[in-house]
């Protein structure tokens, strides 16, 4: 889980001198509440915030120099830069397989910010140019073309942080998932191979996703991995006669057209020898964007899973 600056909150230049330098402070001090519960110290940003005009006549290289503004603080956006990435790059495009053939509308406006956080699982962090930006989430319309050529449009919803009232709910409700993550010490792949039979009772794990866990799933990508599959245990355990996928985040099938071009690749070897296409996926990100490949069988309570790792070729990307 990374944090992404909400682009549709960066109203600058600001209207006076001390609404910027105010604005700085609660987007730093945001940021410094909320990275400790993340599952990455980067910040991913729409563009590169180390030059821009907070206040008419009066850039960020000036607030970085002005002795009015309290030392940490201005330490403290140097580190965050440090540790941020532009998501507006063929780079960044390509290690987190992300195209902009989506869109996200909230209200009347469209946000490449909430588009990327929603595909990432990510959470907002906004700055709090109006009191509009204190609300703990943000929703919208998540909108895109599918393989077979449909518009399809998705109710969405984003956690978003901006200040110590918001921040401290978002970090509650995530520390309950890291106290359960802390718990089994899951550090890599290896620790979910490990504690498995215990964790997941109701998955069932095909053998390359064994190994996928055992020699493909570093530290950077543990925490999501065990956070997706929490998610698909509790949905196996509560499936009843059918499969929900509204209970999952951002669980999608494989199109027609993906499976008629790539049905070998996306083959598995069952437990019981024979080998199944696997099409429904859930997303997870961190060194690489990820998927995990399943399959829920309710008649079972039980989901199969197949495949944990990158991203399996399609009729776009491969």
């Amino acid at each position: 889980m990374q944090l992404v600056v909400n682009d549709l909150s960066a109203k600058f230049p600001c209207q006076d001198l001390k609404t910027g330098q105010d604005m700085m402070k609660d987007f730093i001090d945001t940021y410094y509440l909320v990275k400790g519960v993340m599952d990455s110290d980067s910040i991913l940003m729409d563009k590169d915030y180390r030059s821009f005009e907070l206040a008419e006549n009066y850039r960020m290289e000036h607030w970085l120099n002005d002795e009015r503004v309290d030392i940490e603080q201005k330490r403290r956006f140097r580190r965050m830069l440090n540790q941020s990435r532009t998501f507006d790059s063929d780079e960044f495009e390509q290690e987190y397989q992300w195209k902009m053939e989506a869109e996200f509308h909230h209200n009347d406006l469209t946000s490449r910010s909430c588009q990327l956080a929603y595909e990432i699982d990510g959470v907002l962090i906004s700055f709090l140019s109006d009191s509009y930006w204190k609300k703990a989430v943000v929703k919208g319309i998540y909108t895109y073309l599918d393989e077979e050529g449909e518009i399809i449009f998705e109710d969405a919803s984003i956690p978003n942080v901006s200040c110590e009232d918001n921040a401290a709910i978002f970090c509650e409700e995530q520390e309950h998932i890291l106290a359960s993550q802390k718990k089994e010490s899951i550090h890599s792949g290896m620790d979910i191979f490990m504690c498995r039979d215990e964790m997941f009772p109701n998955l069932i794990f095909c053998e390359n996703a064994l190994k996928q866990l055992q020699t493909e799933i570093g530290g950077t990508e543990a925490g999501q991995v065990y956070r997706r599959l929490l998610e698909l245990q509790t949905v196996a355990n509560e499936m009843g006669k059918k499969f929900d996928k509204e209970k999952l985040t951002h669980a999608t099938p494989e199109s027609k057209a993906t499976l008629q071009q790539f049905e070998e690749e996306h083959k598995v070897m069952m437990p019981d020898g024979t080998r199944q296409v696997f099409s429904w996926h859930v997303r997870f990100t961190g060194g690489y964007g990820g998927r995990i490949f399943f399959e829920p069988r309710p008649e079972e309570s039980k989901i199969y899973i197949g495949h944990i790792g990158k991203k399996l070729p399609t009729v776009k990307y491969h």
